[in-house]
């Protein structure tokens, strides 16, 4: 029996752990270790795209089809030529479209006059040539643009190259005292004395004079040569003298004067230099080593008449032409007018042109042509074939250098120019001041004494100054 409950409770046991068992958890599975999947990394091809082509806007001409009126002073022969040729030049060849009427009109003083009436009716020009004093009364009526901006235009304006060569003092005399640009030199000049060297020589001057008192007895020995020659020649032979407000500053400049005081601001002409300068012109006068011409005197001095004459560099090839006609072959010079004290003067001036205050336009346009007009190479063609004037930049006076050479008293006019003085042109007034003094100079030549003299030019101050009075 007890055998029996022993197996009984064997069985019960092992039947108890069975049952304990099934109720366990199972056991957590072994983790699967998976190995990672390493992707290749996808190089896309990069998309091109095709650019985008604009096509250039086109740009747009703002001086197409304009038309500008340029006044000047070329009115007869070769630099009439010269300019008519030059103008048509650029009408036919400037990328621009620009159209130039080019009139002549007159003389300077004509110039001035018309264009005061023009700056009253409005009926303007577009390019107007005149000296600098004109330009400078005009700019301060706001007819006469400031250039200075086209100038350094990075499109329109000169290079550094073509600004460097321009001569400083010839660029000078267009700025304004605010630092306008009102003028541009187109070329220069200087009123001087022709010399007959060959003649002068043959009375025994074996050079020019150097003095004042020199210049008087070569002067006087040339007209004590054709008294004694007679016929047309009788009362000729020293110094054609024109009282001409340039002839009078010539010799003014020579004794040491000047038009303005010591202060430089104000009109002084009756000084001590001034009453000298008279006097040396009125003793040759009375000595009769002088002689006026009813015209320009190149023919005089080309038959021998003369044995000086007073004249712009720029008459060259009108003396060239009158010794040519009269076949003289003598040597010929310029010279400056000399001092009491070996002092020699010319009066020097630029050729200036000037824009005037019109349309945005025009006033463009008429730069375009004043830069082409004055590059290098057409101011060396203006000179050398048609004005004989003179260089305002180096770039010419390179190019120029055969003709120097070849023309030795052009060469001998561009030195003098350098001398100087010039005349105040951007002092108020001096345009009408300068007129004033053309008058006086005749008034001068024709005075009795010292003391008519001393009147003359103590009146030609006071209406000077009162001149600037007005117009301030």
């Amino acid at each position: 029996m007890k055998t029996n409950k022993l197996t009984f409770l064997v069985i019960v046991v092992v039947i108890l752990s069975l049952a304990l068992a099934a109720c366990q958890p199972a056991p957590a599975p072994e983790p699967v270790v998976e190995e990672p999947v390493v992707e290749e990394p996808v190089v896309e091809e990069p998309v091109v795209e095709e650019p985008v082509v604009e096509e250039p806007a086109e740009e747009v001409n703002p001086l197409e089809g304009v038309t500008i009126q340029f006044w000047h002073v070329y009115g007869e022969g070769k630099p009439m030529e010269g300019m008519t040729a030059l103008v048509d030049e650029f009408n036919k060849t400037n990328e621009y479209g620009i159209t130039v009427e080019a009139l002549d009109q007159g003389q300077y003083g004509d110039v001035e006059d018309k264009m005061n009436a023009a700056i009253l009716s409005g009926d303007l020009p577009d390019v107007v040539m005149a000296y600098t004093n004109a330009l400078a009364d005009w700019y301060a009526v706001d007819a006469i643009a400031d250039i200075s901006s086209y100038i350094d235009d990075p499109k329109y304006g000169l290079t550094a190259e073509e600004k460097d060569a321009i001569y400083p003092s010839a660029f000078e005399a267009g700025v304004a005292p605010d630092g306008a640009v009102i003028a541009f030199p187109m070329t220069q000049s200087a009123n001087v004395l022709v010399y007959n060297n060959t003649w002068a020589e043959e009375m025994g001057f074996t050079t020019p004079p150097t003095t004042s008192e020199e210049f008087k007895e070569q002067m006087c020995a040339g007209a004590a040569w054709n008294t004694e020659r007679g016929g047309d020649f009788a009362g000729t032979g020293g110094l054609v003298y024109y009282p001409s407000n340039t002839n009078f500053l010539n010799w003014l400049y020579a004794f040491g004067g000047s038009e303005l005081n010591a202060a430089g601001d104000a009109y002084e002409f009756n000084t001590p230099e001034a009453v000298a300068a008279v006097m040396f012109l009125n003793d040759l006068r009375d000595s009769g080593c002088t002689f006026e011409t009813e015209s320009y005197p190149n023919p005089e001095q080309g038959q021998r008449k003369a044995l000086v004459t007073m004249s712009s560099t720029a008459g060259l090839p009108y003396y060239e032409a009158a010794f040519a006609e009269a076949e003289n072959d003598d040597v010929w010079t310029f010279i400056g007018a000399p001092g009491p004290d070996g002092t020699l003067a010319v009066d020097a001036f630029q050729q200036m042109l000037g824009v005037v205050n019109t349309t945005p336009e025009k006033t463009l346009a008429s730069w375009v042509f004043i830069k082409w007009l004055t590059n290098a190479e057409n101011q060396a063609t203006w000179i050398r074939d048609y004005s004989g004037y003179l260089p305002t930049q180096s770039t010419s006076a390179a190019l120029l250098s055969d003709y120097a050479a070849e023309n030795p008293v052009w060469a001998t006019g561009a030195e003098l120019a350098a001398i100087g003085p010039a005349e105040p042109q951007t002092f108020p007034a001096w345009t009408s001041v300068r007129r004033a003094v053309g008058d006086a100079a005749a008034k001068l030549f024709q005075a009795a004494d010292e003391a008519e003299i001393e009147a003359i030019l103590m009146q030609l101050t006071d209406d000077a100054n009162a001149l600037v009075d007005e117009i301030q």
